[in-house]
């Protein structure tokens, strides 16, 4: 790995610890100040929504000033989103978290597209993948940082979040490299037919909709059904990062040049919808339960970072902060829709309704999988 992706690798993996020590205890945070379902998923899809906002913005920010200024002030938000989680006392500081983090969360797509930058685009998906394996070991280490530190009251998790978010901003500030590519003064922003989304889109929205359900409706329904306590949700959140770091750090690399990142995407959706679909049944026992997040997460997983190659190959080299920025922004609004969503679902059918739902919206996603990538490629870059 270059010295560049590998100190990249480093800043997303620091970033993501806190990510992973915040988002499994989210939902029983906001359950302390209302009992909706519903309003719980808004609160998840909060920084989602700004998200979906400023993405692009920031990827076009990106393009034109570099990754490195634009990443900095990501890990900024990040220190201050923690801290407010920490300190929060009401529900509306919980909201005020969220908001903060989604105004100021342009690491991911802005990750990605300094990865784009240092990497060959026949290596796209694999570097995607880095990316993907960054979150599965933050998302080892978070969940179990949190589930311990809950235990010693309800601002520790989101205190250790926020320290562990400053030093990584130091860090990032003191060693993190800008990238070399030119960008034209004369910057104008890449015009949306030659992105080359098409149904890359479809197919990011349908499975991040999916996934969404591991967010809210899994922790919901392991405590209120399976009556599992918080510790226990987050060690299962442990799991999900194991599998995401073998799946996106080793398979996607491997699989990707050898069967093509269109037949990895229609494989993946169809495992999560697997996965989601015998959740209910399965869960009655810890090991069915580990069995069906770990087919879904595997799914997903090979869905990610082979719709961000491909996305980012289709893409010219002055474009990319955008195009992944748009990429992040379609799964935003699949994050913003799919938590309510799923709520209400639950709040109407009962506890395993969404879980139906989810495998429904993974059969989408291979549906339109498998018409095709939809627009010519843009020349490799």
């Amino acid at each position: 790995m270059p010295a560049p992706a590998s100190r990249l690798f480093q800043t997303v993996f620091l970033d993501l610890i806190g990510f992973g020590i915040v988002l499994p205890l989210l939902p029983s945070f906001g359950f302390k100040y209302t009992e909706s379902a519903a309003l719980i998923g808004a609160l998840v899809a909060t920084d989602s929504l700004l998200t979906f906002v400023v993405a692009p913005w920031w990827g076009r920010l990106s393009d034109r000033i570099g990754r490195r200024p634009v990443l900095l002030v990501g890990l900024a938000g990040s220190v201050l989103s923690y801290l407010a989680f920490g300190l929060a006392g009401s529900l509306a500081v919980l909201f005020l978290s969220r908001i903060i983090s989604g105004a100021t969360g342009a690491t991911i797509h802005v990750a990605q597209a300094y990865l784009a930058d240092v990497t060959p685009a026949e290596r796209r998906s694999h570097a995607m993948g880095l990316i993907g394996a960054a979150f599965g070991l933050g998302f080892t280490v978070g969940p179990a940082i949190g589930g311990i530190a809950s235990r010693y009251g309800d601002s520790l998790p989101g205190l250790i979040a926020a320290g562990i978010a400053g030093a990584n901003l130091l860090l990032a500030w003191r060693w993190l490299p800008e990238t070399d590519v030119r960008r034209r003064p004369d910057y104008r922003p890449l015009p949306l037919r030659e992105t080359g989304l098409g149904l890359p889109a479809g197919v990011m929205f349908a499975s991040t909709l999916a996934f969404t359900a591991i967010y809210v409706s899994f922790p919901l329904f392991a405590q209120e059904v399976l009556h599992y306590e918080r510790p226990a949700v987050s060690s299962f959140f442990v799991v999900i990062g194991l599998v995401t770091i073998v799946v996106q750090g080793r398979l996607v690399g491997k699989l990707a040049p050898r069967v093509g990142e269109q037949r990895l995407v229609l494989v993946g959706s169809l495992i999560m919808a697997a996965g989601f679909g015998l959740f209910p049944v399965a869960s009655v026992s810890t090991a069915g339960l580990v069995l069906c997040l770990v087919a879904l997460t595997s799914g997903f997983c090979l869905v990610g970072p082979s719709l961000a190659g491909l996305v980012s190959r289709r893409a010219p080299a002055e474009g990319q902060g955008r195009v992944l920025g748009l990429l992040q922004s379609v799964g935003a609004v699949a994050r913003i829709v799919g938590p309510p969503a799923l709520g209400f679902v639950q709040q109407a059918a009962g506890p395993p309704a969404p879980f139906f739902a989810a495998a429904g919206a993974a059969l989408a996603a291979a549906v339109v999988a498998s018409v095709g990538p939809g627009e010519n490629p843009v020349p490799a870059n």
